[in-house]
């Protein structure tokens, strides 16, 4: 940011406060005006005798020089060095990015996003750095990204200082260690004598310390009004040097790896002229320090040849400034244009919109072929040419790991592959982790610079788009698919094939297994290819046995948050929510929900949405939502004919049940004629000495000792377990929340059900109906007389509950789950009973209502019902879990 500007900033509260102004400040700065015309012309006519100083010079030093000699060298520069020179650019920008980290932390308290800092510190040093005028361009580029993030002027300007406080440190560091240690390094460019240089990097030192020590108090500010300005203080104060260091050092080291190899310098002592060159072109003022930089490199090494060093500095500008300007441009047009609402803009967004999902299938394709790259690496041979460099950088332990590693990677990558293509968050992070070591075990063990960018590219598509990948099921929720196996056995084959292929004039020998030399290529590929192996069978056979667990027990959810929803339910089978078995999904009111159970990859929701009708469609779209998140299949369970619109917008499958009955007590009478069949159920049941009673619930603890016994006696009979999800199990708990309707024959209870009562003038029916072995007419005896008990208490119908596979359809044009569900109700008679279940409801005169299944169907039916079936039955785990509002 321009010191004008800032000042500027500075000037304007204190004149719409209306105060005095002050002659000694802003005036004689500000006010070009009155600026003295000998000052207006001095600072132009340095900067251009600079420059042609700088010509000169150049002209000097360069005179005799081949250029095409220089082209030639530069062209002749190895790959991998000039990966290796990118590698370090990288860093030195990542240091970068610690630089605004800092300053933001200094000038202001508002939050920004890492991704933002990033973004406005990589565009703005690149542009800056290439541009030069550093104040005006990377002024310019920080005010646009961090403005758009809500800082104000001051506060850039204030970041922009602190930003360039910490590379004055880092480069007082630098130059201050390097003096220090190698003082002959710099007496090329200030031709000082060895113990002045030392003297001076020993005051720099000093000054450093001194800074830290001053910093240690915390609390210490810069500046005054506006321009106040909180430096770091203690710790932070030793990590801002760190960041200046590793800066100026990996630009150093991206140079230094680039200089001729017989130019004898250390990277110590290169590391100081570095610095000073670095100096020299900020003193010149020439854009990107053009010339002037490249005169101190040439001046410092007297001895080099001219064509190789002017060479090697022209491939650093290509890997320090050029390469990360273009990319910085990129990405600085990428951000203006999405601050943009122009037509463009929005197209672009209509696009994205479209592709973003085959994204996830994309990048699981390219993360596949990336895990392909590995494997095949680590079969072939590497290049001696470029193991010879290696062996300087690398030692050959960390060299045989890498190798090991790399082929480990790519078969995790694989089996990652499958992660990514259904969406998974873990997946993701996974394969961000495995190709990050992929890139790092590809640069050491052979200088494959070629395979870390095919893996980079993958790796930054895969950051990218972190939003494609939100579900949060595990990568082995279920077993690994045979088209899987079949693919990672196939490309583990293939591998190892042409690693065989490749090393076949190699005799094999048992050594060859413990042989550790740069040049056994084919020990290696042995090695790594029996990991792969390794690797990639545990993970298969891991994932083909591995079930996602079943959820823990939680504490059961208070009833009274419930209670708004039950308040509005239609159903009085909406009480099953107090079973204790289930999750919850509320609306974010609170007067509605929707309870569910996961059994496997099925999220199986008990019912339609309870509470305000209204809330319906948003609860079913926010289950939806959980369930992809999950990537688990939606199903709602015994659904109403009312809702059928919304799972059918939901995009799911309709599947026929059964049919539930319910009596219209409007209707229902035991006087006359048609009541004559229950005024006989009542008579027997006076013969019998039968006695109905309703227990209010708040009695009811004190009765559960006998209701257990009742319970215990009906279980064992049966020679059944409990059930649950749609229909109640014995919890004192559960059962203490009802009125609980009781039969007794001479004070002793004999049969029992508790009651669900509905919304007054809707619906009442019971849940759970034990009795005792050996006493006939129990259940006529408890139906009518609660529908007489209901009947007086206003409500209109009785729900008899459904009766499973009836009003099926098995004509030869009827869908094919009715022709297999008929079959079933015929020939499963005496397994059910379903025939004698719907005849023995069909003696009241019900109205019947379809219930069914909504599910993604399909294929997935099957399961779908094996697992609805399991989660009632309870077998093999139930499911018990505690809701919360989302």
């Amino acid at each position: 940011m321009p010191t004008n500007a800032l000042r500027a900033a500075e000037v304007k509260p204190a004149i719409g406060a209306q105060q005095a102004p002050d002659a000694s400040r802003p005036i004689a700065v500000d006010s070009p005006g009155r600026r003295h015309p000998l000052l207006r012309w001095a600072m132009p006519a340095l900067a251009m005798a600079g420059c042609a100083g700088l010509a000169l010079l150049l002209t000097k030093l360069l005179s005799g020089l081949d250029l095409s000699t220089v082209a030639a060298s530069a062209l002749g520069t190895p790959p991998q060095l000039i990966g290796l020179s990118l590698l370090l650019a990288a860093t030195s920008y990542g240091a970068l990015i610690g630089y605004d980290v800092f300053g933001i932390r200094a000038a202001t308290d508002k939050a920004v996003p890492l991704k933002t800092v990033a973004l406005g510190s990589f565009t703005s040093y690149a542009i800056g750095h290439t541009l030069g005028f550093p104040l005006m361009t990377a002024g310019a580029v920080r005010w646009r990204v961090y403005g758009g993030a809500g800082l104000t002027l001051s506060e850039v300007a204030k970041l922009t200082a602190v930003a360039a406080m910490t590379l004055w440190v880092g480069m007082a560091g630098v130059l201050g260690l390097s003096a220090a240690s190698e003082p002959q390094a710099l007496a090329s460019l200030d031709h000082l004598p060895d113990n002045l240089n030392r003297g001076l990097g020993m005051v720099l030192l000093a000054g450093l310390a001194v800074y830290l020590a001053w910093s240690r108090g915390g609390g210490r500010e810069i500046g005054r009004g506006h321009v106040r300005i909180r430096l770091p203080g203690g710790g932070a104060a030793l990590v801002q040097i760190g960041l200046g260091l590793t800066d100026i050092c990996a630009a150093a080291a991206a140079l230094w790896v680039l200089l001729p190899q017989d130019i004898g310098i250390g990277f110590p002592a290169f590391a100081a002229v570095f610095a000073s060159a670095i100096l020299l072109a900020i003193v010149s003022h020439v854009p990107a320090g053009l010339g002037a930089f490249e005169a101190a490199i040439l001046l410092a090494f007297p001895q080099a040849p001219s064509a190789e060093l002017l060479s090697a500095v022209l491939v650093w500008r290509l890997t320090y400034t050029l390469i990360p300007f273009l990319f910085a441009v990129v990405l600085f047009a990428v951000h203006e244009v999405k601050r943009s609402d122009a037509k463009l803009t929005r197209a672009a967004r209509r696009v994205r919109h479209l592709v973003l999902p085959f994204v996830p299938a994309a990048l699981a394709i390219l993360t596949f072929i990336g895990g392909l790259v590995l494997l095949t690496s680590g079969a072939l041979p590497n290049d001696y040419s470029r193991v010879r460099a290696l062996r300087l950088l690398v030692p050959l332990p960390f060299a045989e790991v890498s190798h090991l590693v790399g082929s480990t990677a790519g078969v995790v990558l694989l089996i990652l592959s499958r992660g990514l293509m259904r969406r998974l968050s873990s997946a993701w992070s996974l394969s961000i982790v495995v190709i990050g070591a992929g890139i790092v075990v590809s640069l050491a063990k052979g200088f494959d610079w070629e395979e870390a960018l095919v893996l980079g590219a993958v790796l930054a598509l895969l950051l990218t788009h972190r939003s494609a990948f939100y579900r949060r099921a595990g990568i082995f929720t279920e077993p690994l698919e045979p088209r899987w196996l079949v693919a990672v056995a196939l490309i583990l084959g293939c591998s190892i094939w042409l690693g065989f292929t490749t090393f076949q004039d190699v005799d094999y020998s048992h050594d060859l297994w413990w042989q550790f030399n740069w040049h056994d290529d084919a020990s290696r590929f042995l090695r790594s290819s029996l990991g792969a192996i390794i690797i990639g069978a545990a993970l298969s056979l891991y994932a083909m046995i591995h079930r996602h667990p079943g959820a823990r027990r939680v504490e059961p959810l208070k009833p009274g948050a419930l209670a708004p929803a039950l308040a509005h339910a239609e159903r009085a089978d909406a009480h099953l929510a107090l079973l204790e078995d289930k999750r919850f999904l509320f609306h974010a009111s609170g007067e509605a929900f929707l309870m569910y159970a996961v059994r496997g990859k099925s999220w199986i929701a008990m019912g339609d949405p309870i509470g305000k009708p209204e809330h319906a469609a948003d609860l079913m779209w926010q289950f939806l939502e959980e369930a992809d998140r999950h990537a688990g299949w939606p199903i709602f369970y015994q659904v109403s004919p009312a809702h059928l619109p919304l799972y059918l917008d939901g995009g799911l499958s309709l599947v026929k049940l059964g049919e539930e009955a319910h009596v219209d007590l409007e209707t229902f009478t035991t006087e006359g004629k048609a009541g004559k069949d229950w005024r006989a159920a009542l008579n027997r049941a006076k013969r019998e000495n039968l006695e109905f009673a309703i227990i209010p619930a708040a009695e009811v603890p004190a009765h559960l000792a006998e209701l257990k016994s009742v319970s215990d006696a009906w279980l064992a009979v049966r020679g059944a377990g409990e059930k649950g999800f749609s229909i109640g199990f014995w919890s004192e708990r559960y059962m203490s929340y009802f009125d609980v309707a009781v039969i007794r024959r001479e004070g002793r209870i004999v049969a029992f059900a508790n009651i669900w009562y509905g919304k007054p003038g809707g619906e009442i029916t019971i849940d759970l109906m034990r009795h005792l072995p050996d006493i006939s007419g129990i259940m006529d005896l408890l139906f009518v007389t609660l529908m007489q008990e209901g009947k007086a208490r206003g409500y209109r119908w009785f729900n008899l509950g459904m009766a499973p596979l009836s009003g099926l359809s098995d004509h030869r044009l009827a869908p094919n789950w009715h022709k297999v569900a008929a079959f079933v109700a015929r020939n499963g008679e005496r397994f059910y009973g379903f025939k004698g279940l719907r005849a023995y409801k069909e003696k009241f005169s019900p109205v019947w209502e379809p219930r069914y299944l909504a599910s993604p169907g399909g294929w997935a039916l099957p399961q779908i019902l094996l697992d609805v079936s399991n989660l009632i039955s309870g077998s093999p785990i139930k499911t018990v879990s505690k809701g919360a509002r989302p």
